[in-house]
């Protein structure tokens, strides 16, 4: 009887020293291998600046297309280090593509 007590008595010390899942310190994932992220490639982070007017840059994509007209407004953005202009563009035909022309 005495030995189950004992043993009792260790593994209820042995389980005092362990914190509990929920006390335990857990890293972001982001700071994990393999997650972190050069500081040009995150979004939202307002770097990209297409130095190319959007006047032209339109008129590229409508010279592309063969009519139709854009929708809504140009955005910079970045793609492989670079800037670019994304134009939505409604076809002569109704439908909407997106072109991709240089912001440089």
């Amino acid at each position: 009887m005495w030995a189950k007590t004992a043993i009792l008595s260790a593994i209820i010390a042995a389980s005092a020293f362990v914190a509990p899942v929920s006390a335990q310190q857990r890293h972001p994932r982001s700071m994990e291998q393999g997650w972190v992220q050069p500081a040009q490639y995150q979004g939202g982070g307002g770097a990209v600046q297409c130095t190319r007017p959007v006047g032209d840059a339109i008129a590229e994509v409508a010279s592309r297309a063969g009519g139709g007209s854009m929708v809504g407004r140009a955005r910079c953005l970045e793609q492989g280090g670079r800037p670019i202009y994304e134009i939505r563009w409604r076809m002569p035909d109704d439908q909407l593509r997106d072109f991709y022309v240089s912001g440089s």
